[in-house]
């Protein structure tokens, strides 16, 4: 399904509207070239993370950007996410314990994933990603730690990119 949208080369507006940038905090990054996003406050749901803010790339998803806090928390109902290609890092925890996140795609290669960037994601049952042994860096350990619910194939392909196994 979103996965053969990417195989023929689809946009990421069609996959859905951006957020707008009023449901994020963020700043600039240390150059002054691009976007860190440092924390959620949208309403959850199916979130296509946008690919520039005021002109500038986003390009980094800062620790805990995303992380949910309780149930309280705009994060923890996040469905779903779509990540530019223009973001090459995702922070530490960042999307860390979204128990409702079921699918994850990344429209980029080179991106690297910190520590427990998705640890505790236990619904996440789809990953997707261009076909390119790097298109996720490992950038520290446990990073989709306790997500059980992926496909054995997606589990062993995340092995062979470097990942500990979920």
């Amino acid at each position: 399904m979103l996965a053969v949208a990417l195989a023929f080369g689809l946009a990421a507006q069609d996959m859905g509207k951006a957020a707008p940038a009023s449901d994020f905090a963020y700043g600039l990054s240390e150059d002054g070239q691009g976007v860190v996003i440092q924390k959620y406050r949208g309403k959850g749901g199916a979130l296509v993370i946008p690919a520039e803010i005021e002109g500038l790339p986003v390009v980094k998803l800062y620790d805990t950007a995303f992380y949910a806090a309780g149930w309280y928390d705009p994060a923890y109902n996040i469905t779903s996410v779509v990540i530019p290609a223009s973001v090459k890092l995702i922070g530490r925890s960042c999307f860390m314990g979204l128990e409702k996140l079921t699918s994850v795609t990344f429209l980029g290669t080179g991106v690297a994933l910190g520590f427990q960037a998705f640890r505790g994601c236990t619904n996440l049952t789809e990953l997707v990603f261009p076909d390119d042994e790097k298109a996720l860096i490992r950038g520290g350990s446990d990073t989709f730690y306790r997500c059980r619910k992926l496909p054995l194939a997606m589990r062993a392909k995340l092995r062979l990119m470097g990942f500990d196994e979920p």
